[in-house]
This record gives C-alpha cells, sequence and structure tokens, in this order.
C-alpha cells in the first residue's frame, strides 16, 4: 500500500481495545472516562507520519506561508467560541500583516500547521478526487481523518500505559520515556534552530516528521510535535462497549489528540483529548491521513 499511497502509510488491524485511562493514571482528565471498550470491525490504513508542509504543497499548491495568508485574509464569520468573528480575529491576528511573523520554520519537511479541521477535511476531497482520477484509490476506501477511536487505538498499538512507550514519570517538566518518542516542551527546545515560539521559556517549534522513535505498528509522532485533527465531534465516552464508533452526530468543537511541541508531559499521554473550533487553525494543530472504509 505504502508504494501507491500517497504518503507512506502502516497496515492497521482490526481489533478491540480499552478507551480513555483509568482513574490511577497520573495526570488523567475527567473527560478521559469512563473506561469504554472499543471494538474497530475492519482495519485501515494510517499515515507513518503527519501530512508535511511539501504534501500539503503538492495537493494545494500552498506551502505554510500561503496558507496563512490566505487565513489572514479571509473575511469570513465563523462560530468561534460561541461568536461569530474570523480566524485571524479569534487568533488575535493582524489582516495586512506579513504571515512570517506568525510562522515558525517552513521547510517541506515539517508537519503541515495553521491548518483548520475544515482545511484538513477539504484537503482530504482534494486528494480522494485526485486519486480516484488516477485509478490510485483502493475500490470502496477513501481517504480521511482518522476517527478518535481510530486515532487511539493506532497510538497505542496494543499497549496499556499512559505512553507507547511505557509509564508516564516527569521530574522538573521531564519524562525519559517521552523523550524517546516525543517533541513537547520539555525538549522541543533542545537544539532548536531557526524561526520559532516561546517554549518554557526557550526558542521551540515544530520538528521535521520521523526523528523519534515510531510506536510499535510504525507511526511517528503520535505523540508530540503537534496535536492531530480527528474526525469526530467531541462529545463525552459512552462507557459500556460499542463497535466503530464515530462519536456525536453534532457537536461546538472538534477532537484532537496527541500533543505538541508546546504541550506539556501530561498532553502526550495517548487517552489525553483536546477540542477546538472546526474552524481555528494554529502553529500547534496538524493532521495525519487515515485511508479506510467509505462510511
Amino acid at each position: 500500500m505504502s508504494d501507491n499511497a500517497f504518503c507512506e502509510m502502516a497496515w492497521i488491524p482490526p481489533g478491540t481495545f480499552t478507551m480513555g485511562s483509568p482513574a490511577s493514571e497520573p495526570l488523567r482528565k475527567a473527560d478521559e472516562g469512563p473506561p469504554t471498550q472499543v471494538t474497530l470491525s475492519k482495519g485501515f490504513w494510517l499515515g507513518k507520519t503527519m501530512v508535511t508542509i511539501g504534501q500539503w504543497k503538492s495537493v494545494t499548491g500552498l506551502d505554510v506561508r500561503g496558507q496563512l495568508e490566505k487565513m489572514l485574509r479571509d473575511d469570513t464569520l465563523y462560530d468561534l467560541g460561541g461568536k461569530m468573528r474570523t480566524v485571524r480575529d479569534y487568533m488575535r491576528f493582524s489582516r495586512d500583516a506579513d504571515p512570517g511573523k506568525y510562522l515558525a520554520n517552513e521547510d517541506a519537511d515539517l508537519p503541515m500547521y495553521f491548518v483548520s479541521w475544515n482545511d484538513a477535511t477539504q484537503f482530504c476531497n482534494l486528494l480522494n478526487a485526485r486519486e480516484r482520477a488516477a485509478g490510485r484509490l483502493p475500490k470502496g476506501y477513501e481517504y480521511n481523518l482518522p476517527t478518535e477511536a481510530q486515532w487511539e487505538y493506532a497510538c497505542r498499538a496494543g499497549t496499556t500505559n499512559a505512553t507507547y512507550a511505557g509509564p508516564l514519570v516527569v521530574a522538573g517538566g521531564r519524562s525519559p520515556s517521552l523523550d524517546a518518542i516525543a517533541w513537547y516542551s520539555g525538549n522541543s527546545p533542545d537544539g532548536y534552530v531557526g524561526k520559532g515560539f516561546k517554549v518554557a521559556g526557550r526558542n521551540g517549534g515544530p520538528h521535521p516528521v520521523a526523528q523519534n522513535q515510531p510506536n510499535a505498528w510504525g507511526l511517528y509522532d503520535m505523540s508530540g510535535d503537534l496535536w492531530e485533527w480527528c474526525r469526530d465531534w467531541y462529545g463525552a465516552y459512552p462507557g459500556g462497549s460499542v463497535t466503530d464508533p464515530g462519536g456525536p452526530p453534532t457537536g461546538i468543537d472538534r477532537v484532537n489528540r496527541g500533543g505538541s511541541f508546546g504541550s506539556g508531559p501530561g498532553d502526550e499521554r495517548s487517552a489525553q483529548r483536546a477540542k477546538n473550533p472546526p474552524a481555528e487553525a494554529s502553529a500547534y494543530r496538524g493532521f495525519r491521513l487515515a485511508l479506510c472504509p467509505v462510511p
């Protein structure tokens, strides 16, 4: 599949896992429960890395600077935090600013950032149309964002600890288990060169993909670097046992997972959840492609 797919992808087999975290897990948050037994009845492919700036440009024609400029000039009003406003106003950006004012590094192998859930979904639509026309899309499959359940199942890769590298032990803002697998607030400034943002008082930012150790299923940066948009509306877990969940039918915010270069150790846990308006585009969020059966 990786030879013909848009990006290198790992096969994620069907299976059953416990979604969420036990009450005993350090740094656990209330919305990670009740733990729910989830069965995914169909396997799917998932990008080994997040979509990069280079890959984004190959489909949309825009690099991260062009994408941010498009957002800055967009006068559309979106529901952001219960108030109708532009994305730039929500982000407290200036319409006429040079996009470089808000950017970190712009290399092609960095994960694509300043991308909203709406942008990521539109990217999937464009990619599906292109790959279908070229005869490269498997019958009955499409590129999409992973569901929240698919994302956590793939992140854990059969593990049950707080991270896929083991239990989370934190001292002085650092975690040895995370240092091997994730760019987070404790280590993203280490050796960071170029434009960036203040991270724990130092200069840090998104790092090139696939620089750290992958999980057991060959997926890189499932913890850290950038939060990753999921397909679902944010909502409470049902508890009990469910099959192929897709989240609530409606909502206000979309789920994103995995933590970022600016997040603390607790945000890099496999069960950690975040929620943001689908129109929001920030320097801390990107996405990963799933190739899965058409819903």
